[in-house]
């Protein structure tokens, strides 16, 4: 389900298994099948539920990293910054929602995984979403800004993320 504009792409990945991660080429512009994440750059982006991981640090032998704009307007970034890029390091997910649930330490990105904070205190659990826009590097050292701005699919099944990107095929920092 996919739909194009002058300012990007509108995609919704199917992120809901528990036991499996997503991975997303940029410069494929799809889900792409990866055997293993940590010798492959043939993906950028990666989700599992709502956790992310880019193609870089402990996450993979890629180029990428990740940058978090904050909340403004997808359009008004025009270009992508030349430093300052978070690294991927280790995330806690949710592996087996089973009782008790399953956690798990695994290499992913601490600042795009902050995009959307569920609060399970309450019943049922609510959704806050960051409307931040990230810059991710890709692993092969390109750039594509990105909005994740849905948890949900039009029949409100969870781990459908909807992803707004801007790639930039040429290698030049500018959108």
């Amino acid at each position: 389900d996919e739909t194009t504009s002058q300012s990007g792409k509108v995609i919704e990945i199917n992120a809901s298994a528990y036991n499996a991660w997503t991975y997303f080429s940029f410069e494929e512009d799809t889900v792409v099948s990866i055997d293993d994440y940590t010798t492959s750059t043939d993906w950028d982006i990666a989700f599992h539920r709502s956790d992310i991981r880019v193609n870089c640090g402990q996450s993979g032998p890629g180029q990428g990293g990740s940058y978090n704009a904050g909340k403004v307007n997808f359009n008004s970034i025009t270009e992508a910054p030349a430093d300052g890029y978070s690294l991927n390091t280790t995330i806690q997910i949710l592996e087996s929602y089973t009782m008790p649930p399953v956690y798990v330490t695994v290499p992913g990105d601490t600042l795009v995984s902050k995009w959307l904070k569920i609060i399970t205190d309450v019943a049922p659990p609510t959704y806050e979403y960051s409307d931040n826009i990230y810059i991710i590097r890709t692993a092969k050292g390109k750039y594509a800004k990105v909005w994740l701005s849905n948890y949900f699919n039009s029949n409100a099944k969870s781990g459908y993320i909807t992803m707004k990107y801007q790639y930039q095929a040429n290698g030049s920092r500018q959108f």
